[in-house]
């Protein structure tokens, strides 16, 4: 089991917290020796990555994003937000403004108003819209965005939801796979399970209204699946 990020909410709330009340699930995944790489979600807790006494022990199994070879090709496991234009050191604290935002939110314990999907894509979409327009207004926007308007396989990209920030990130990915970085990647991030290509994989989400995940066969062919009440069924979305 790989765990590709934002598994952890600690924009929201307190590590502590998440730890008292899912003791029971971190036990379960560390148990299964699942492999747990941060997104930008939760990426504070790769400071306890080869910590001696970790807060639990699923945190021993912190992982950086790493390359591996299954069948004939190199994944790349990596949460997404690494390529993401909008996703950096200076966008990260009004991340966690909307998070606290959230947090405050709350109707009562255990029960969040924004819990769901939809208000929350909606808050988040809106914050990247104004995070682009900022972006765009920095002195430093061309060093920042230098290397997205790679060329990409497959035609145009009108259809895309999110199209500006998604056109990017895919084609930073194909950047670092023609420089022969790796051959697939293996990414979340965006919270949209499916395909772009034969290098391109997204796990989607497994808190919203469908629960995604990958399955990778040993001999490197990679299926999307959504889970359902009568088990996985397969997800054949492509991404544009």
């Amino acid at each position: 089991m790989v765990i590709i990020g934002d598994f952890l909410e600690l924009l929201r709330y307190p590590l502590d917290r998440i730890i008292t009340r899912r003791r029971s699930l971190l036990d379960r995944l560390a148990d299964m020796d699942t492999i747990y790489v941060p997104g930008n979600h939760d990426e504070d807790v790769m400071r306890l990555a080869g910590t001696a006494n970790p807060s639990h022990p699923l945190f021993a199994r912190i992982s950086p994003a790493f390359v591996q070879h299954i069948g004939d090709r190199r994944f790349k496991f990596m949460h997404g937000h690494e390529v993401d234009p909008l996703a950096n050191a200076h966008t990260q604290n009004l991340g966690r403004m909307i998070g606290r935002l959230a947090y405050l939110c709350e109707l009562r314990q255990g029960v969040c108003l924004l819990s769901n999907d939809t208000i929350i894509g909606l808050l988040e979409e809106t914050g990247e819209q104004l995070l682009h327009a900022w972006t765009w207004l920095r002195a430093g926007v061309r060093a920042a965005l230098r290397g997205s308007r790679s060329i990409l396989p497959g035609g145009g990209m009108r259809f895309l939801t999110r199209r500006i920030r998604t056109q990017r990130m895919l084609a930073r990915y194909y950047g670092d796979k023609t420089e022969g970085l790796y051959d697939v990647a293996v990414v979340g991030h965006t919270h949209k399970a499916g395909t772009f290509g034969d290098w391109y994989v997204n796990s989607g989400s497994w808190t919203g209204a469908s629960s995604n995940f990958l399955r990778i066969s040993p001999d490197g062919r990679v299926g999307v699946f959504n889970w359902t009440d009568n088990g996985p069924r397969p997800n054949r979305m492509v991404v544009a």
